[in-house]
C-alpha cells in the first residue's frame, strides 16, 4: 500500500497487538491426510494443521496452479463418481464468507505459496454454505467451451428485451456476446417480488445468508445461471461486470435518498474478494476461469438478497450534488498559493487533493478496522482499471434502471463514504462501525 519502511513496521507491529489476543493457539491434528483419505474430514476444523500439510506437500510436488486445479475446481473434487454432490470443494471455497478464497488469493497475487496451503486447508474444514448456487450440473464444463443452450437462449431474451419500443435504449449496440449481463440479473431479481426483504431471511440474525440460500437458493442459481463465460475471450469483459456487480451492491446497496451512506459488512467482502480474480484466473486453465466467476458472480448475487436485496438507487445517487469535501476531515482540505497549477475556480474542488486516493490510503493504513484497508485496495484497484469509464458506457448494454449514469467516480466516491462512515480517526474523527443488520428493511433506515 506505500507505506515507507520505518513506518510500515510500526503498524504491523501495532495492527498484530490489536489482534493477536483472539488468534487461536497452533496444535496438532488427530491424524494424517493423505491423497487416499484427503475427503474423508472435510469440514472438521480439527484437521487444518493436517490439511495444510498435505496441501504443501501438494503444491511442492505437483506446483501451485495444478493443485488448485485439482483440489478445488475438477469434477472429482465437487461430485461423486455417480455425479451427485460430494466433496463440494468450491463450495466450501467460496463460504466463510468468501475468507478460504481471499486467503488463496494472497498468495495468487503476493506469490507466497504457504498462504495457497493454508487457504485450501481453510476449504477444507469450512462447511458449504451454498448447496444450491453449487448443484451438479454448475461443473459441466463442456458446455462452457462452445457456449451452453441455456446461454444463448438468454442472450436471446436480452436482445428481445433491448429492442422493446418501450426502452429508450434499445438503438444503443452491445458489444457483449454470451448470456445476460450481470446488471441485467440485477435488473430482473430487484423485480422479484420472492426475492424482497422480509421473504428469504429475517434481518439482525446469524444465519441469514443460510436462510436465504436454504429458502431461495434454487431461485438465485436459476438467476446466476444466466450468467455464463463461454469462451476465454470473454474473461476480461466478465471481469469488469463482476468488479461492477460487487461495487454497485456493496456501495448503492448502503445509499438511501436523504439518509448518510452505510457500510454493511457482509456486502463489503463482496469487493474485497473480487480483487483476487484477477490474480487467481492466471493459475488456472479456461475451465476453471469460468468456474472461479461464475462462483464469484453467484456468491455476490445471494449475500446481496440475504442482506434484504438492498435497492440500486442509481437515478438517485447521481441526481443528488456530489459535495466530496463534506466527507472528508478539515485537516485533510488543502488551501493553495495562487502559484499552485491545474487547481481549478470551483472552491469545493481547490480544497481537495488532486489525488484523493492518497489521503484515503494514508488513512486507511493507520485505521484499527483492518476491513476498511481491504475494501479501499480493492476499490482503488477497480478504479485504477475502469476509473476513466464515461458516463453512457453501460448505454445499450443492460437493462438496469439508471445505468446509463454510471461512471467511473463510482469506485472513489464509494471509498470517500466508507472512509466517512467507519470515521477518519488518522485526522481526529471517531471510529465508526460496520452495519450487521441488513440493510435491504425500511424499518432498519428509519
Amino acid at each position: 500500500m506505500g507505506c515507507s519502511p520505518e513506518p510500515v513496521w510500526q503498524v504491523l507491529n501495532a495492527a498484530y497487538k490489536l489482534h493477536a489476543d483472539y488468534q487461536r493457539p497452533a496444535f496438532q491434528s488427530p491424524g494424517e491426510i493423505t491423497e487416499k483419505n484427503w475427503s474423508e474430514h472435510l469440514g472438521d476444523k480439527d484437521y487444518y494443521n493436517a490439511y495444510m500439510h498435505f496441501y504443501a506437500s501438494q503444491i511442492d510436488a505437483h506446483g501451485p496452479g495444478k493443485t488448485l486445479e485439482k483440489y478445488v475446481f475438477a469434477k472429482e473434487a465437487n461430485l461423486t463418481a455417480d455425479g451427485k454432490q460430494g466433496p463440494q470443494m468450491l463450495d466450501r471455497f467460496m463460504s466463510g464468507l468468501l475468507h478460504p478464497m481471499i486467503h488463496t488469493g494472497h498468495w495468487a497475487e503476493f506469490h507466497v505459496p504457504g498462504m495457497l496451503a493454508e487457504g485450501l486447508g481453510m476449504a477444507s474444514t469450512t462447511p458449504p454454505n451454498s448447496p444450491h448456487l453449487f448443484p451438479p450440473d454448475f461443473f459441466d464444463y463442456d458446455t462452457q467451451r462452445s457456449g451452453s443452450v441455456q446461454s444463448m437462449l438468454d442472450q436471446a431474451t436480452t436482445t428481445i428485451r433491448r429492442l422493446s419500443l418501450n426502452n429508450p435504449r434499445s438503438t444503443s449496440p452491445s458489444s457483449y456476446t454470451g448470456g445476460a449481463h450481470a446488471l441485467d440479473i440485477l435488473h430482473r431479481m430487484l423485480q422479484d417480488p420472492a426475492l424482497a426483504a422480509g421473504k428469504t431471511c429475517q434481518p439482525d440474525k446469524d444465519d441469514m445468508f443460510t436462510d436465504t440460500i436454504k429458502s431461495v437458493g434454487d431461485r438465485i442459481r436459476k438467476y446466476a445461471k444466466m450468467w455464463q463465460v463461454d469462451s476465454d475471450r470473454e474473461v476480461p469483459e466478465k471481469l469488469e461486470e463482476a468488479s461492477w456487480l460487487a461495487t454497485l451492491v456493496y456501495g448503492l446497496g448502503g445509499f438511501r435518498k436523504g439518509k448518510p451512506f452505510r457500510s454493511d459488512f457482509f456486502l463489503l467482502h463482496l469487493v474485497t474478494s473480487s480483487i483476487f480474480i484477477s490474480s487467481l484466473i492466471t493459475h488456472l486453465s479456461f475451465a476453471s476461469q469460468s468456474a472461479l466467476l461464475r462462483a464469484q458472480v453467484s456468491v455476490i448475487l445471494g449475500m446481496w438478497v440475504s442482506r434484504g436485496r438492498p435497492s440500486i438507487p442509481i437515478e438517485d445517487y447521481y441526481s443528488r450534488e456530489f459535495d466530496p469535501t463534506s466527507l472528508i476531515p478539515k485537516a485533510l482540505q488543502v488551501h493553495p498559493d495562487k502559484s499552485a497549477i491545474g487547481i481549478g475556480k470551483d472552491a469545493s474542488t481547490t480544497k481537495l487533493s488532486s489525488n484523493m486516493w492518497l489521503p484515503i490510503i494514508e488513512s486507511s493504513l493507520n485505521h484499527p478496522e483492518e476491513h476498511l484497508l481491504k475494501n479501499q485496495r480493492a476499490l482503488a484497484h477497480f478504479d485504477h482499471l475502469y476509473g476513466k469509464t464515461p458516463q453512457g458506457y453501460f448505454e445499450g448494454k443492460t437493462e438496469l434502471e439508471g445505468a446509463e449514469l454510471l461512471d467511473g467516480t463510482l469506485f472513489w466516491r464509494v471509498a470517500l463514504h466508507t472512509q466517512k462512515a467507519l470515521g477518519w480517526v488518522r485526522e481526529g474523527e471517531p471510529q465508526g462501525s460496520f452495519e450487521r443488520a441488513g440493510l435491504g428493511w425500511d424499518h432498519l433506515w428509519e
